[in-house]
């Protein structure tokens, strides 16, 4: 598939205007794979079940000894996603990163709105940390997991509790304000969102919260504290700004933090069109951050 059919193919689909429930259906059917499936192809691959706090957690290893663990929170512009409809990129992460993965089924919005979502990802994180505390623990996430993910990192700041060695950050949505100058500096050459997409789904999501608030747009946040972080974001994509606004503000508060701009690439292109070229760098650079943070002390 190439850059212009996943354009054509997410625009289609995901109106700006649909249903979140239809578009989650939608979301599934495409995205869903059973574990049987991938079994037959990669026999090696291991799936178990758990539970945090009534919050199901699938962990995926497509390798005989992983040496880290990644707590995934998936995409979906927090209305969407499923461990099931990850199964797939759980599985590439394990394998390339060469670890035990951990996708939480988090409740999604609008019929469960901030701050359920966050509520349900410290569950999944504080089971992972009873399960994997000998390896270097680490948190991943795209799209709405990706800004889900670095709101974790700051209610872990804030509660005093453990932080993972860092986080890997996949064309994150930080703001749910939409007040990236990229919303509009990249209207028409993102081929699948614009302003009204992100405007109507940050509403599912934001509910009668202040959209201002770190927890619930990490943009506006004090980074002082966390980890190091690894954030990738396409040229193309209207996040943009969203990773390139959290590089500026972490430096800014000495936290180390890198962005990878995918050239010409859109949002979760990594993710969603594996085999470009682009595509593999993206993947380089997230196993090369995976392994120096493992390292680091």
């Amino acid at each position: 598939m190439s850059l212009r059919a996943y354009g054509l193919i997410t625009s289609t689909l995901f109106g700006a205007s649909t249903s979140p429930l239809t578009m989650r259906a939608r979301f599934e059917r495409f995205g869903q794979v059973s574990r049987e499936r991938l079994q037959r192809r990669f026999p090696q691959l291991r799936f178990q079940d758990h539970a945090a706090d009534g919050v199901e957690v699938e962990s995926v290893c497509a390798v005989e000894a992983p040496s880290r663990v990644v707590l995934y929170l998936h995409g979906g512009a927090f209305f969407m996603g499923s461990p099931a409809s990850y199964r797939n990129r759980a599985m590439r992460l394990s394998y390339r990163c060469h670890a035990v993965v951990f996708v939480p089924a988090y409740r999604l919005a609008p019929e469960h709105p901030y701050p359920a979502a966050l509520d349900d990802a410290l569950a999944a994180w504080k089971l992972v940390m009873t399960l994997s505390r000998e390896r270097p623990l680490f948190f991943a996430g795209d799209s709405a997991g990706g800004g889900l993910s670095l709101s974790l990192l700051i209610r872990l700041r804030n509660l005093g509790l453990s932080m993972p060695r860092g986080a890997i950050l996949l064309s994150p949505w930080t703001d749910l304000t939409i007040s990236g100058e990229s919303v509009d500096r990249n209207y028409g050459r993102d081929l699948w969102f614009t302003r009204g997409h992100l405007e109507s789904w940050a509403r599912y999501y934001v509910g009668r919260a202040d959209g201002h608030t770190p927890y619930v747009s990490p943009v506006f946040a004090d980074f002082t504290g966390l980890p190091p972080l690894l954030l990738l974001a396409g040229e193309y994509e209207l996040l943009l700004d969203d990773a390139l606004r959290v590089e500026e503000a972490a430096a800014e508060q000495g936290i180390r933090a890198t962005v990878h701009i995918g050239k010409r690439m859109q949002h979760d292109w990594p993710l969603t069109l594996p085999w470009l070229d682009e595509s593999r760098l993206a993947w380089n650079a997230i196993r090369a951050f995976v392994e120096e943070q493992s390292s680091a002390r």
